[in-house]
């Protein structure tokens, strides 16, 4: 339970590299200010600051998401800056999938989902990486930590 994630009190952490989302965050906290302070426009009205807003939310989704698996209520807990928790119970768990997501047939990274039973079989997103080379071993141990949480 080394190389995925880690654990934390009653909870296992899915370690996440987030120091591009970071960086990216920081520069476009820098820039989107300095830009309007320069006074640049989009059209004749239209504020730069605005272009900003979009990538500002996207980055600080995905710097701040947290994937645990809770060991007192054996759910799987996805949070957005410690809020809007999504809690799933481990005991509806069906299948981990494996996306492979391509654009124009260049390779846009994978993606492993965790598949609940139910009327729609809801697909949760646990990881997506550009360069995953280590899919096999990523599920390996997340099927490990599922089975040791439903026993």
């Amino acid at each position: 339970m080394n190389q995925f994630y880690s654990k934390n009190k009653n909870n296992v952490l899915l370690k996440e590299n987030n120091l591009f989302q970071i960086v990216m965050l920081v520069i476009l906290f820098i820039s989107a200010p300095y830009f309007t302070y320069k006074g640049i426009k989009l059209g004749d009205d239209m504020p730069i600051w605005i272009v900003f807003i979009l990538p500002i939310c996207v980055y600080s989704y995905q710097a701040t998401r947290r994937v645990a698996f809770n060991l007192d209520t054996k759910s799987l807990e996805i949070s957005f800056c410690g809020f809007f928790t999504q809690k799933y119970d481990l005991i509806n768990f069906k299948e981990l999938i494996i996306i492979n997501h391509k654009m124009n047939f260049i390779n846009n990274g994978k993606e492993v989902k965790r598949v609940f039973k139910g009327e729609n079989n809801k697909e949760v997103s646990l990881i997506r990486k550009q360069r995953f080379k280590n899919t096999e071993t990523f599920i390996k141990e997340t099927k490990t930590i599922i089975e040791s949480i439903i026993k």
